[in-house]
């Protein structure tokens, strides 16, 4: 029975990063100890509680003495303190309010603030930073109600994360299996072609159907027909490789027995080829990565959609015209993989249907997928079509339009003549963009003129130069005053890849635990891989510098609310375990969440050689 009044004061001091997770585990064994009359579990029990039969001490009770032990007067008390709402994320001096505001709203399960962002702008669903929407949020931090509101506003199930995990995996990882199963079911309902698996190997089918193996692709189907269907670990069936690699004679076995021509492609994790395609058909697949109109032509011939943006790639002016003639809302319509008819035109240079698509009223501003302000004067700057990139600026095109990882049409120019024209047209160049041009003198005269302007593109100037391996432009950077920012997110990894480059960039003030928006460290992408699941390349060389230089091997970020040991044995790093160990680094921190701790995650990832070094170094489950 709990005591009336004068319960003692705590006797635990609750940590930092305390979570439900922990909470339940402590409770669970402050139960079992007390059942085996463990003299301290007896002694803490008898310290808060009053005649406290063993037999009759049950897991609410243990909670109640937990709960009192850190100071709160219930079991609820505690678990509402705990989960309280906490944004620990660093706001990105570049983020839109309205993008701030639902992210931390998504963080912190605030339905109320969510409905009434999104009911002034739904895009905001999908909407994130450095490629984590809301709903990455909502997920990670076991906001049910939260994650339902997204997905119903239209927010992507199946995002995959920088770090190549997908959402399902980030809620199991963290025991929110509830949110899993929401995740899964909206999943299902997109119709994608389901991934195998960051960690499974793709079937021998889609090789074969990628090498153009009729035989084998043949033998494949007569043992097992349903493998006209199986998705690779990208989310591709094998129809998408054999139209990604121009296998003709496949693409017609794969479609006499019975292949999706539609299938949209799954979203799965990157691989050392690129990324998923997702939401891309065969088609797209062989237009808008390869730019194969011979194998789109045979995919139409075999009864592939042929909608507005398909036949403005194809150059097929009449059916473009015949198309608006008789639906002209046909002019906004996009493909299911976001590419709308103007850039398709432009992209393939057919300067007629760019002018009757604009000549219906087509913007050359509407967004489309990874391109916010549209895409057609990028393309027609790439090809260096003079009359075509007229013919769209005239008619509204933006010149600084991005085009997501690739610069803007002014970069992307393929002349300097064409390039000057979009620079007199409003187009724009910072200094990050004249770095990849091989334009140091005039990069050095912006940096002079506007010191402020070194921190404009992706990560700023000194991550461009050191990308490019520009260590003598990296010094005069230096020696001009530019400096790395206190936080930084975006690209932050160009400054990480050069051991020689690293050390400048520490000398000339570079904090060793510089933080990106998430709290991680340089020392923990050293221990992590990217999207694509690669490692880095000079990771041992590099993080020694980073220790060296004061990097604390014990920081934990927001994201995995793990150390950078924790996060070498998620990646399979074992050279960087060992190195970890060796500078002090430890095999069990005591504030880690049992979810999050080196061993968890070498368990859960099935890395066996790291959780034998770890066990060695005496870490326990």
């Amino acid at each position: 029975m709990p005591k009336p009044s004068g319960v003692p004061g705590p006797s635990r001091a609750l940590p930092p990063r305390a979570n439900l997770e922990q909470l339940r585990k402590q409770a669970k064994e402050l139960l079992a100890a007390y059942r085996e009359a463990d003299a301290p579990a007896v002694a803490e029990v008898d310290r808060y509680e009053r005649s406290a039969g063993r037999r009759r001490f049950a897991l609410a009770d243990a909670q109640r003495v937990l709960a009192r032990s850190y100071g709160f007067a219930s079991w609820s008390k505690l678990t509402e303190h705990v989960g309280r709402p906490r944004v620990h994320m660093i706001r990105p001096p570049d983020i839109r309010p309205e993008v701030w505001d639902t992210l931390t709203a998504a963080a912190a399960g605030d339905v109320p603030a969510l409905e009434s962002l999104l009911a002034r702008d739904p895009g905001l669903a999908s909407e994130g930073y450095w490629y984590t929407p809301p709903l990455h949020f909502a997920v990670r931090e076991g906001r049910l109600e939260a994650a339902r509101l997204l997905l119903e506003a239209g927010a992507d199930p199946a995002v995959v994360g920088l770090g190549g995990e997908d959402l399902v995996t980030t809620a199991r990882d963290r025991g929110h299996d509830e949110i899993a199963r929401l995740l899964g079911a909206a999943a299902e309902r997109r119709r994608r072609t389901a991934p195998a698996g960051r960690a499974a190997p793709d079937h021998p089918i889609h090789a074969a159907a990628a090498a153009d193996d009729v035989e084998a692709v043949r033998r494949l189907l007569d043992a097992e027909p349903d493998l006209v269907r199986r998705g690779d670990r990208k989310g591709g069936t094998p129809l998408h490789r054999a139209a990604d690699a121009r296998a003709h004679r496949t693409i017609e076995l794969l479609l006499d027995r019975g292949a999706d021509i539609h299938a949209l492609h799954g979203r799965g994790g990157g691989d050392a080829h690129g990324y998923a395609p997702a939401d891309f058909q065969p088609i797209d697949v062989a237009l808008w990565r390869r730019g194969d109109v011979d194998t789109a032509r045979l995919l139409v011939a075999r009864g592939a959609a042929c909608d507005l943006a398909i036949a403005a790639a194809l150059g097929d002016v009449a059916r473009a015209r015949a198309f608006l003639d008789e639906e002209p809302g046909r002019l906004r319509e996009t493909r299911p993989c976001g590419v709308r008819a103007l850039s398709a035109a432009a992209r393939f240079g057919h300067e007629e249907i760019v002018r009757l698509l604009l000549e219906r009223g087509a913007d050359p501003t509407w967004p489309e997928t990874g391109a916010p302000r549209g895409a057609a004067l990028y393309y027609a700057a790439r090809a260096g079509s003079r009359p075509m990139v007229e013919l769209l600026l005239d008619h509204g095109g933006d010149p600084s339009a991005p085009l997501e990882s690739s610069g803007n049409a002014t970069y992307i120019a393929k002349t300097r003549e064409l390039r000057s024209l979009l620079l007199a047209r409003g187009g724009a160049l910072d200094p990050y963009d004249l770095v990849f041009l091989d334009e140091d003198e005039e990069v050095m005269r912006r940096v002079r003129a506007d010191p402020a302007s070194a921190h404009s593109g992706c990560g700023g100037v000194l991550a461009a130069a050191c990308t490019q391996g520009k260590r003598e432009l990296l010094v005069r950077l230096l020696e001009a005053g530019v400096r790395v920012p206190p936080v930084l997110t975006a690209c932050r990894g160009y400054l990480l890849g050069d051991p020689d480059m690293l050390r400048l960039l520490l000398a000339s003030g570079m904090d060793p635990n510089l933080p990106n928006w998430q709290h991680a460290t340089p020392l923990h992408e050293q221990c992590g891989r990217d999207g694509r699941g690669r490692a880095a390349r000079h990771r041992v060389a590099c993080a020694t510098i980073l220790i060296e230089a004061g990097a604390s091997v014990s920081a934990r970020d927001d994201e995995y609310r793990s150390t950078p040991l924790a996060w070498a044995a998620r990646s399979n790093l074992p050279d960087m375990v060992e190195l970890l160990l060796a500078r002090g680094a430890l095999a069990s921190p005591p504030d880690d969440p049992p979810w999050a701790t080196p061993l968890a995650w070498a368990t859960r990832r099935g890395h066996g050689e790291i959780v034998e070094v770890l066990r060695r170094a005496g870490a326990v489950s």
